[in-house]
């Protein structure tokens, strides 16, 4: 900004209407020219690091500013250098001073010109701006660098670009003092007419053809101009007139607007985000949801629809729903708030599986392209070359992405396309179509917006491809899925694999959806059988059992070792969950059909579940019998994993026993089974029961050390149960050792945990862990509370413990009940356990 050349104040009207001639003050100045750059005054306050009161109190000139908070409000405010003394000046100058008086005694070569704004054919917006400060600062600050003279703002259909280039423009039209102007090109169909357009938006006639005329350079030459070129991406071959006119010219700066850059030197990227989403992590209320510019977004339209619309707290969850499968895309959710005229919010989540129908009749002001999602969509469509455009359709299956290698098996199988696969992708990143980014595994994934894959799968459709595009697309996923399980199953870089089926869940769901809607069984129980492992490790086991119940339902042939196979990863997930009757079933059924078929080692296998099922309903000898005989069929298959497994499960059986020496004995074989396997699920388990037997030995200092080694090799495979069974346990051990603030610390982290994977059994032992805790610290009504609580959340077996903390438990539950009164003790037991699980937990984080 030229401080000398604006005079933003020159025409502004008096509270009576009538122009205001008297001088300027400094603060009045601070304050137009902070809105005129969209900044709030907690913005600028930040900006400049100064509090908002002192902000305030200089735009009311009730603090005259230092000569240091004067040089920074010069800065952020966008004055050009040269003209910065006059504005310090200003700013430390005494209210008797007149402005011309001030401009006279700085030396300048520039003479003031008191004439009116710039020129510019911006329009004025009838609408505001909304949740794009920070992209507009973080523009005009670049636009306002001498060494910046091309800016592109990119980004996919109805982000929003074309809007935030001209809040951009409205930021920064005080620094150019020969004008501002919008050249609007998405009516324009030749690269021929740019410089005719560019000639009549400056306001100038003689430039014709293919480069821009000497009189249109001439004009530019030695001005300082700032152009907007308006949906540029039909254009990106006259790129190169853009970067021969910035040559030519000095003064001149270029911002675009383009769904694809223009890939000249000197050009500057800057992606359009969508507007940031509320966090639905938790309950959502209407304030919390109306602090998302999304949500306010829709808010705004909603009520330009319809007045008495309202965001509350019943339908606010609804509303963040709707914006996020919108993709916080401006043009979507504008268009589809306008809905609400006819549907409430409830109704509108209900038909998200058809956005680009809700997203229609827009303004009629707006461009064509612009009035419905759709056509947004398809003029960037019509704009790819065939092969991108097959390549885009063949994509279109992919939820939350893919990889190269899985769109080169599923969109060129048979070797069809006319361009290489990683050269189509980067050509649909290129126009923002596709989005890309690069994961921590150092992989470069590429991505849909879910508008644009919804109107993806509508061209796929068209192509009369999607059955074949699905069977190529299920069968990638079926075999991505069996490979990793191999790989789990032999230690071979297990955590790469399990991170790799977690980045890639949401299409195994839907592939599992797929099958079920197609009675497909046999391959259902396949990727069931494939994923059991993964869905255990990683604590998806609700999910997982859902799939399998689903799939096992099917009517579809399937083979009976596969189904086996199946039952067993059922009987594991279950088992998670301490649904021993269910587990013991799907165990059962899976061992005999394993023995038919004369399968040792899914026997083996079977025996594991069983034996522990056993032991956790009291049958210590039946259990015991069941692992000898594991045991001894996996050393006559020379499976080592398994001897390993067989052996932790003895060890187990031997510590139920008190048998302290004989499970040590068990899980240090065990261990070094595991350790040279490189095996890290069975090294934390393995440890894990060894800090058990420490604990109950009364060595609580070796007990500490296994569980933190357990929980390392847990956080390592981003195992929640694990986690949150290692703090449990590492509570109880600062308990016996008399460390109150650690034990407290450590069933905080187990209880958020066990909340999190939705470990019951995990969230009623910490519960009783912070009771005990409660009971050390001498408070008994609280310690009842938290008993009461944690027996409530517990299922009807009651709370299943290790020997140490079952001893805690009953000797503290004894404690409570000898020493509050009957009537005392009883209240505060059912108080807990009537609590809700969202309020105990508050009260167990308050409390403690």
């Amino acid at each position: 900004m030229s401080f000398n050349e604006v005079d933003p104040y020159h025409t502004e009207p008096s509270p009576r209407g009538q122009p205001m001639t008297s001088d300027l003050s400094f603060g009045r100045f601070v304050k137009v020219r902070r809105r005129a750059l969209d900044l709030t005054q907690e913005d600028l306050a930040q900006q400049v690091g100064y509090s908002v009161i002192t902000i305030r109190k200089v735009e009311a000139d009730e603090r005259r500013p230092s000569r240091q908070l004067a040089e920074r409000l010069a800065q952020c405010l966008g004055i050009v250098p040269e003209d910065q003394p006059a504005f310090v000046l200003l700013a430390r100058s005494h209210p008797g001073d007149t402005r011309s008086q001030l401009l006279q005694r700085v030396a300048t070569d520039r003479p003031w010109r008191p004439e009116l704004r710039p020129p510019t054919n911006l329009a004025t917006p009838l609408t505001r701006l909304i949740g794009r400060q920070h992209e507009v600062r973080v523009i005009r600050e670049a636009l306002l660098d001498r060494e910046t003279r091309l800016i592109t703002l990119v980004g996919p259909p109805g982000i929003g670009k074309s809007r935030l280039g001209v809040a951009v423009a409205t930021a920064v039209q005080h620094a150019f003092p020969d004008g501002v102007f919008v050249v609007p090109l998405a009516s324009i169909s030749d690269p021929m007419l740019i410089p005719p357009a560019v000639a009549d938006a400056l306001g100038i006639k003689g430039s014709t053809g293919q480069t821009f005329s000497p009189t249109l350079i001439d004009f530019l030459h030695d001005r300082r101009v700032l152009l907007v070129l308006d949906s540029f991406e039909h254009m990106l071959e006259a790129a190169r007139l853009v970067a021969d006119v910035l040559t030519a010219c000095a003064g001149l700066k270029v911002l675009v607007t383009s769904r694809a850059p223009l890939h000249v030197r000197g050009e500057h990227l800057f992606q359009v985000p969508p507007l940031d989403l509320p966090d639905r992590s938790q309950d959502l209320t209407a304030a919390a949801a109306l602090g998302s510019p999304a949500v306010e977004l829709f808010h705004e339209r909603a009520r330009e629809a319809m007045p008495d619309f309202a965001i509350t707290d019943a339908n606010a969850a609804d509303i963040a729903l709707i914006c996020a499968n919108l993709d916080g895309l401006p043009l979507a959710i504008e268009l589809v708030a306008a809905r609400t005229r006819l549907l409430s919010p409830r109704e509108i989540v209900a038909r998200l599986g058809h956005r680009l129908a809700l997203a229609t009749d827009g303004p009629r002001d707006l461009p064509v392209r612009q009035q419905t999602v759709r056509r947004a969509i398809d003029w960037s469509y019509d704009l790819l070359d065939p092969g991108e455009q097959i390549l885009f359709a063949r994509l279109a299956l992919f939820i939350g992405g893919c990889t190269a290698e899985a769109a080169e098996a599923v969109a060129n199988a048979h070797d069809d396309l006319p361009m290489p696969v990683l050269e189509g992708l980067a050509a649909l990143a290129d126009k923002n179509l596709l989005g890309q980014e690069e994961r921590t595994d150092g992989e470069r994934h590429f991505a849909f917006l879910e508008t644009i894959r919804e109107y993806a799968v509508e061209r796929l459709a068209e192509r009369g491809e999607e059955a074949a595009v699905r069977d190529l697309y299920d069968a990638f996923h079926l075999s991505l899925a069996e490979n990793a399980n191999k790989h789990i199953a032999d230690n071979q870089d297990q955590q790469t694999w399990l991170d790799r089926l977690e980045s890639v869940q949401d299409n195994l769901r839907a592939v599992l959806e797929g099958y079920i809607q197609r009675q497909a069984a046999e391959p259902g129980l396949r990727l069931c059988a494939a994923l059991w492992k993964f869905w255990h490790i990683r604590s998806h086991q609700t999910e997982g059992r859902r799939w399998i119940s689903l799939i096992l339902q099917l009517s579809g042939p399937r083979s009976d070792h596969i189904k086996a196979q199946a039952l067993q990863g059922a009987g594991w997930l279950a088992l998670d969950q301490s649904a021993y009757d269910k587990a013991y079933l799907y165990f059962e059924e899976s061992r005999g059909t394993f023995r038919a078929l004369s399968d040792s080692y899914g026997v083996a296998e079977a025996l594991h579940g069983v034996g522990i099922i056993m032991q956790a309903t009291g049958r210590e000898e039946d259990a015991t019998a069941a692992f000898q005989e594991s045991l001894d069929l996996y050393r006559e298959l020379g499976d080592d994993e398994g001897i390993a497994w067989s052996l932790d499960h003895l060890g187990c059986a031997a510590l139920e026993r008190h048998d302290y020496e004989g499970a040590q004995d068990m899980l240090v074989q065990s261990l070094a089974i595991f350790r040279r396997l490189h095996h890290p699920w069975g090294s934390a388990i393995s440890l894990h029961h060894q800090g058990l037997v420490a604990l109950a030995g009364l060595q609580p200092a070796r007990a500490r050390d296994c569980f933190l080694d357990s929980l390392t090799f847990f956080e390592g495979l981003t195992n929640g149960w694990g986690m949150a069974t290692s703090y449990e346990h590492l509570g109880y051990t600062a308990l016996t050792m008399n460390d109150h603030r650690q034990a407290a610390e450590h069933f905080h982290r187990s209880l958020r945990l066990s909340h999190s994977v939705q470990d019951r059994d995990g969230l009623a032992r910490s519960l009783a862990g912070l009771a005990s805790l409660a009971v050390a610290e001498g408070h008994l009504e609280r310690a009842a509370r938290f008993f009461g609580a944690a027996e409530a959340t517990a299922d009807a077996s009651g709370i299943r413990m290790n020997p140490v903390a079952h001893f805690i438990y009953q000797r503290d539950v004894a404690a409570v009940r000898d020493e509050l009164s009957e009537h005392v003790a009883a209240s505060a037991w059912s108080a807990g356990r009537e609590m809700p699980v969202n309020q105990v937990m508050t009260m167990a984080l308050a409390e403690f």
